[in-house]
């Protein structure tokens, strides 16, 4: 078996985090987590560090003849490669923001970003995550835009309009329309995805500067 080692770089698709030593990656293409464990994470990051390509080392780490352990990263870059996480060139994500205009808050326009992002969401998570964070708001910060506390009364009322049959499991669409309407309405939120990994569990939320948005600080950390 051919256990070369190109040089390989991550699909700019694809978000990763470690968590307790497991690699946690979302696919914005499919919508979907794939965790690997600890094996599989140490093989990912030995991969996409070409100057670190230690095998004697890795090998005594994991107990192992270096043959054996060449062959298995090998084996796991090529599937890697194969499912289109990892790739033989580097490729920059596509830079698709468009600046968002000034608007004001009011319950119908949350209402209408809520049940849109249902909408999107049912036609397919990349494009859903992919209308929603390309939308960037006036980087001048115009002192016209509406108060912030206005702009999640707004979106609250207008919650507590929509029928989410979901409620309250409905964190990503609800994430995703606050985002969207926090940018529009000139605020430079942040939509984020949070993973807990004993038990796993995922959870999506809002920031502004680093602070969640309707969201416990203690569950969000």
């Amino acid at each position: 078996m051919d256990t070369a080692l190109p040089q390989v770089f991550c699909a700019p698709e694809l978000r990763t985090v470690v968590v307790c030593d497991h690699l946690v990656m979302l696919d914005l293409r499919a919508g979907e987590y794939l965790v690997l464990d600890e094996v599989g994470t140490a093989m990912w990051q030995w991969l996409l560090a070409p100057d670190a390509h230690d095998i004697t080392a890795m090998s005594a780490a994991f107990e192992v003849p270096a043959a054996v352990f060449a062959t298995d990263a090998a084996q796991f870059g090529r599937e890697q490669i194969d499912a289109g996480r990892l790739l033989l060139q580097p490729r920059a994500e596509r830079s698709e923001s468009v600046a968002a205009p000034l608007k004001q808050p009011s319950v119908a326009r949350a209402w209408r970003e809520r049940a849109l992002a249902d909408r999107y969401l049912h036609r397919g998570f990349a494009g859903a995550y992919r209308r929603t964070t390309t939308l960037v708001p006036d980087d001048t910060m115009r002192p016209e835009r509406a108060p912030l506390r206005g702009v999640i009364r707004a979106f609250v009322t207008a919650l507590n309009l929509y029928p989410a049959h979901a409620a309250p499991l409905d964190c990503l669409p609800r994430s995703l329309a606050l985002t969207r309407l926090l940018r529009v309405c000139g605020w430079p939120a942040q939509h984020v995805i949070g993973v807990a990994m004993y038990p796993f569990e995922a959870h999506a939320w809002v920031e502004v500067k680093g602070v969640p948005i309707l969201e416990g600080s203690t569950y969000v950390r």
